[in-house]
């Protein structure tokens, strides 16, 4: 009897930062996939009426928001050395859109969007009034201790409802230099129980006293999957 021929999967861990930041989900999809087609590589294709290159991301990164370790599966329909996988796309893909490191899955597993539980986040802004360290420990202390950190969000009828952030802030924290701000904030993702970074600003700007003056520089500095084990998403 025949073994089943394994379709290679490789795991590319990536930096979407400058430009490549203002580009949305679905236009990341899309270029990914010029670019392998431009790096010559022998892609996998969804079956159906609209067939389209089996690529698969972690978590959608917020439109604006630079992503320092950031998650995609590719398939291939040969199977090919991880350097001339690497080496090929690196030199496709565009201006601020920078290929870390490429693995190749050993086999079958849970998908990136199964795996992904928490994401990691920090904020860089101005104070927009005089601070110190100590005030702004002090206020992320009292934000965390609160028992519901309230938003609204809108559904998909339109309608504004009240969510609850706080069971999906698993760690907050901050420091200053100077008269900037950086925060530091550890969240849940997935597909289920997704707090979004600017949410949790928004929250604690109103309710501490803190202020930042001007617009905000949001990163999104890993990904992690439940277990500590698989903390960076990649395979074993």
């Amino acid at each position: 009897m025949r073994g089943v021929s394994r379709i290679p999967v490789y795991r590319m861990m990536y930096a979407k930062v400058g430009p490549a930041r203002y580009i949305s989900h679905l236009d990341l999809l899309r270029t990914f996939g010029r670019a392998a087609r431009r790096a010559g590589l022998p892609l996998a294709f969804t079956q159906g009426y609209n067939p389209h290159p089996k690529i698969t991301f972690a978590a959608p990164l917020g439109v604006g928001i630079s992503g320092e370790a950031e998650f995609a599966d590719l398939e291939l329909a040969e199977d090919l050395p991880v350097p001339d996988v690497a080496g090929a796309l690196a030199g496709a893909l565009p201006e601020g859109l920078r290929l870390l490191e490429v693995r190749q899955l050993k086999g079958p597993g849970p998908s990136l969007m199964a795996m992904v539980d928490r994401a990691a986040y920090r904020a860089e802004a101005r104070a927009g009034v005089p601070v110190t360290g100590e005030k702004l420990e002090q206020a992320i202390l009292s934000f965390l201790s609160r028992p519901e950190i309230l938003t609204e969000r809108k559904n998909k009828e339109g309608k504004k409802n009240l969510y609850d952030l706080r069971p999906g802030i698993f760690s907050m924290s901050g420091e200053l230099a100077d008269d900037i701000i950086k925060i530091e904030a550890e969240l849940k993702t997935g597909s289920t129980g997704n707090v979004r970074f600017e949410e949790v600003l928004g929250a604690f700007e109103k309710t501490s006293g803190i202020v930042l003056r001007g617009k905000c520089v949001l990163f999104r500095s890993g990904l992690y999957a439940a277990s500590e084990k698989e903390k960076m998403l990649w395979p074993g």
